[in-house]
């Protein structure tokens, strides 16, 4: 098929449109709020039941009061982290390393936080018989600062049980945004496949008035009043069922064929002792959904190339069947070997056939033409059979 400067320009925009990366929105990267607080619960419970555990199967005495300090404990963790959390869904930076260092940034602080609770809860405010003791150890060994370093000893253990979960949602949030983006990229190849279908569509609608203008006007040179009259009421009628169908829209293959009956009506106008139509549809497939149009540009080369150039009686034969799970149409029209040859067409509306099929189906359908076996022109195509959705 022969591309014009339009259909090149038309490529290349939908290809730039499709190379582009979507738009960076940090609403994609956040987490949904019950995974996040459900997350967090979850992890601390986890780290209250295993501690606990541990502690009953050593045996440490007195375990059973440290239970409710842990809970303490525990209950600081969930609101620090929950604190973290806060902080990670208000400052979403756009790249995923920058997200992930702003993360273990945000952690450190709230370590030392947590650490500074975990202190005062098991050295001052609920201490322990052994507890007095082990404070004089640390103030012997560290006389100036012993609860700094407790706490910083404590707050680099602590460190990595808080980098896990701000990495986790870290992680979770660029799944979503990369969801989100894969969403938005697959929009933009649906809105550029309907744009490219819309073109294709109305693509037809200039082809074919050209051609039907041109058999008006020699009507109308002819004298021929009456047959010019019919056609234009016809024509009238084409374009009013042609024009008021979606592009994108489906039909049942026997409306398909009501709309082709309307132009051929057209025809018979032109050609009424000439042109003879064959439809052959079985009535199972007289559902079988094709997009709207798609036999158009056929039947009109068929009328220009088969029946125009002819003396005598040209059959334009249709025929429909169901071959592996394909709807396979075929449109054939007679030669007449006698008249002369018409000048060669530019492959634009079986092209635009195709490329149609192409576009809607991918490599599952598709169309193929060329000279039939008793010397006539064939065009054979076929697409998925599908009897919902149109």
């Amino acid at each position: 098929m022969r591309m014009t400067i339009d259909d090149n320009s038309q490529r290349d925009q939908r290809a730039r449109m499709l190379a582009a990366a979507p738009d960076w929105r940090a609403s994609d990267a956040r987490v949904n709020p019950r995974v996040a607080i459900g997350s967090i619960v979850a992890m601390w419970l986890l780290y209250f039941l295993i501690s606990t555990g541990l502690a009953l199967l050593t045996g440490t005495s007195d375990q059973w009061e440290f239970v409710g300090r842990r809970g303490i404990v525990v209950v600081a963790g969930i609101l620090c982290t929950f604190v973290l959390y806060k902080l990670l869904q208000r400052i979403q930076p756009r790249s995923f390393g920058a997200r992930l260092a702003v993360a273990m940034g945000a952690a450190v602080p709230l370590v030392l936080i947590y650490a500074s609770v975990n202190l005062l809860v098991f050295y001052y405010w609920f201490p322990a018989a052994d507890t007095h003791q082990i404070i004089e150890e640390l103030q012997a060994q560290y006389p100036v600062a012993w609860e700094t370093v407790l706490i910083l000893d404590s707050s680099i253990r602590w460190y990595f049980f808080f980098a896990v979960w701000a990495a986790l949602y870290v992680a979770f949030g660029y799944a979503n945004e990369m969801r989100a983006v894969e969403r938005r990229a697959n929009h933009f190849r649906l809105e550029a496949k309907n744009a490219q279908l819309r073109a294709l569509h109305y693509q037809v609608n200039p082809h074919f008035l050209f051609n039907t203008l041109n058999s008006l006007s020699t009507l109308v040179m002819r004298g021929s009043k009456a047959e010019a009259e019919t056609m234009i009421m016809n024509l009238s009628s084409f374009l009013r069922s042609s024009l008021a169908v979606d592009p994108e829209q489906l039909v049942a293959l026997d409306e398909e064929i009501r709309l082709q009956r309307l132009y051929l009506d057209i025809e018979q106008a032109r050609f009424p002792d000439r042109l003879q139509v064959e439809v052959t549809i079985p009535e199972e497939l007289a559902d079988a959904c094709v997009p709207v149009l798609i036999l158009q540009p056929i039947i009109e080369n068929a009328i220009k190339y088969g029946v125009a150039p002819s003396k005598g009686k040209i059959a334009v034969r249709l025929t429909a069947t169901s071959e592996y799970g394909l709807l396979v149409i075929r449109i054939e029209n007679d030669i007449d070997p006698k008249a002369p040859a018409p000048a060669p067409g530019t492959g634009l509306g079986l092209g635009n056939v195709r490329e149609r099929l192409l576009t809607r189906y991918g490599p599952a359908a598709g169309c193929e033409w060329g000279r039939s076996d008793n010397g006539g022109f064939a065009v054979s195509l076929w697409l998925p059979l599908a009897r919902n959705g149109c």
